[in-house]
C-alpha cells in the first residue's frame, strides 16, 4: 500500500487516525451501497466496528447470539448515527447449525464484507468440550466461522467480498502446539485463547493465498487490534460498563493498551480501505506498536506465516465443512 510519490505516481497512503470517532471523515461514504456482515457486533470491538461501517454509509447485519442485546447496542449506535442501516441475523458461533442457518439468508444477499469477530475473550477455567473433539474456545473463535466461510465459496467465487480474520497479538507471545490443538491435555485459559487466534489468524492468510491462486476476486485480510481493553474505551450504557477496578487497571495499562474503539481501527480499515483490492497476498493490519498504535501494514507473527500452521488451519476448515474443500478448484 505504500507507494512513492512523485508527480505522476498515486497519492501515498496515509494511515488511519487514533480511533474510530476520529476516522469519519477519512471512511464517510466508503460503505454507501456495500453490506457488512459483523459477528458478535453487540459489543467490544464488533460494536464499534459496526457503528463505524454504519456510520461509512454501509448495511450492517449484526450476527449475534442473543436478539435482545443485539437490539440494545443497535439502538445505541442509532443514537449516535440517526441513518444507521441495522439488522439483526441470529448467530451462535459454537454450533455448526447455527452457520449453516446465517449462510442461507445471507445467500440470497450481495454480501462485501464479512467480519470474523464473534469469539470468547475471557476463556473458561477448566477444559470445555467442543465440536469435532475441540474444546469450546477453539470452536467458537475458529470452527463455526470456517463453517460460515465454507457455505459462503459461491459468494467468495463470484463477488469481491473481504473477509476479515481477527487474529493476536497472542500470537507473538505462544506459538500453538499443533500436536495438541484439541487441548486434550495441558489445558490452560490462555493457551486455549492464543491457540485459537493463531488458527484463525493462519487460516485468514492461508484463505488468501487460495483466493489468489483461484483467481477469485473476494479477498481475505488478517488484523490484529492490538491490547484492546474494556477499561479504556468509553462507556456505553449496556455495551460497555466497566466498574472501577477495570478503570483503574486500564489507567493502569494506558501505556501499553487502548481502548476497543481504538482497536476496532484495524477491522474497519480492512473493510473499508480501497487500496487493500490490489494489496499484496496475505495483507496483514495491527498496531505500529505492536499492542497499540496507528494502524499500519504490519508482519504476522512467524509461526502463522509457516506452511505447517497454515496446513493444520485447513485442515480444522474442512473438517468444519464435513471434510469438504469448498475453495479446492476454480
Amino acid at each position: 500500500m505504500q507507494q512513492a510519490t512523485g508527480r505522476h505516481s498515486a497519492p501515498q497512503y496515509t494511515q488511519p487516525l487514533g480511533d474510530v470517532h476520529a476516522n469519519r471523515g477519512r471512511w464517510a461514504g466508503l460503505g454507501r451501497g456495500r453490506t457488512a456482515v459483523v459477528t458478535g457486533a453487540n459489543a467490544g470491538l464488533g460494536f464499534f466496528t459496526a457503528l463505524a461501517l454504519a456510520e461509512s454509509g454501509a448495511t450492517v447485519l449484526m450476527a449475534c447470539r442473543n436478539q435482545a442485546r443485539a437490539e440494545h447496542a443497535a439502538a445505541q449506535i442509532r443514537r449516535r448515527v440517526p441513518q444507521a442501516q441495522l439488522e439483526f441475523m441470529q448467530f451462535d458461533a459454537d454450533s455448526m447449525a447455527s452457520a449453516v442457518g446465517l449462510a442461507a439468508e445471507l445467500r440470497g444477499r450481495t454480501i462485501d464484507v464479512l467480519v470474523a469477530n464473534a469469539g470468547i475473550i475471557h476463556t473458561p477455567r477448566t477444559r470445555q468440550p467442543g465440536l469435532l473433539g475441540y474444546e469450546q474456545v477453539m470452536t467458537t473463535n475458529v470452527l463455526g466461522h470456517a463453517r460460515l466461510v465454507g457455505e459462503l465459496a459461491a459468494t467468495f467465487a463470484s463477488h469481491p467480498l473481504r473477509f476479515i480474520a481477527l487474529g493476536s497479538m497472542s500470537t507473538l507471545m505462544l506459538q500453538a502446539d499443533l500436536q495438541n490443538l484439541k487441548l486434550e491435555q495441558d489445558y490452560h485459559p490462555y493457551r486455549a485463547y492464543a491457540q485459537s487466534k493463531a488458527v484463525l489468524q493462519g487460516f485468514g492468510l492461508a484463505l488468501d493465498r487460495r483466493l489468489r491462486q483461484l483467481s477469485w476476486p473476494a479477498r481475505s485480510i488478517t488484523v490484529h487490534p492490538g491490547y484492546s481493553v474494556s477499561g479504556l474505551t468509553p462507556q456505553i450504557a449496556g455495551v460497555n460498563e466497566p466498574g472501577y477496578a477495570k478503570r483503574l487497571q486500564g489507567q493502569l495499562q494506558a501505556g501499553f493498551a487502548q481502548g476497543k474503539h481504538e482497536g476496532a481501527v484495524a477491522i474497519v480499515e480492512a473493510a473499508l480501505n480501497p487500496d487493500l483490492g490490489s494489496a499484496p497476498t496475505g495483507v496483514y493490519l495491527g498496531p505500529k506498536y505492536v499492542s497499540k498504535g496507528p494502524i499500519t501494514l504490519a508482519s504476522p507473527a512467524k509461526s502463522t506465516r509457516s506452511k505447517q500452521l497454515q496446513q493444520r488451519a485447513w485442515q480444522l476448515f474442512t473438517a468444519a465443512n464435513d471434510g469438504f474443500d469448498p475453495f479446492a478448484h476454480g
